[in-house]
């Protein structure tokens, strides 16, 4: 499948397009500054110039498959998280749906609410709304939501679970193969499920949703 990796230049997007790059999957990074195309250049994957608060229809035009690894980041403000997670990222969902790409993974997070009253409400409110929104759509998705994560090595071992409150910590490099394995499994279809560090080789966690 040829697959449009949103947010290719963040810290997990990156691992997911190196993972795609070594397999079966065409990866096609989507990026806002082209000072970024340099580092896909070196995984000889190409690039798409795009911007999540403008229409994306010329980068997923041809693709097969979403994964929406992007966000406004921690430095930004508020509205920034609207634009970015909420609003741009149903805008996505709108042009897959309108460019006939049925395949779509959205990163996630664990504890969204659209009520959510935590320390970082607004993030978990805008992520709440973008997945209830996929949910409503006919789009094949399926929903990703890891705990806080961290630049551990990976260990290929994890925690799956439909309950999507809770704690929790999730390697980067464990949810970027994660990602990447839902592509082929028809299982994960309609499905959200938290993922943590767990003991489980992330195939037989992923099988037994």
């Amino acid at each position: 499948m040829k697959v449009l990796v949103i947010g290719a230049n963040g810290n997990t997007a990156t691992r997911v397009v190196r993972r795609l790059a070594e397999g079966s999957h065409d990866p096609v990074a989507m990026i806002r500054n082209p000072v970024h195309r340099d580092k896909f250049d070196k995984l000889c994957v190409p690039t798409v110039l795009a911007d999540l608060e403008y229409p994306i229809d010329h980068a997923v035009q041809g693709c097969d498959a979403i994964i929406f690894a992007a966000g406004s980041g921690g430095k930004t403000g508020k509205d920034k998280t609207v634009l970015i997670d909420h609003i741009g990222a149903i805008r996505t969902m709108v042009a897959a749906q309108v460019h006939g790409v049925r395949r779509y993974i959205m990163l996630s997070s664990i504890n969204n609410d659209i009520n959510s009253q935590s320390p970082i409400a607004h993030y978990h409110r805008a992520k709440a709304h973008a997945d209830n929104h996929l949910v409503g759509t006919d789009l094949d998705y399926t929903i990703v939501c890891p705990g806080g994560l961290t630049d551990e090595p990976g260990t290929d071992l994890v925690s799956v679970s439909l309950k999507l409150q809770g704690k929790g910590m999730t390697s980067r490099e464990n949810l970027a193969a994660a990602l990447v394995a839902c592509l082929d499994l028809d299982l994960s279809i309609g499905k959200s499920f938290s993922l943590l560090d767990g003991d489980m080789p992330t195939a037989d966690a992923l099988s037994a949703l």
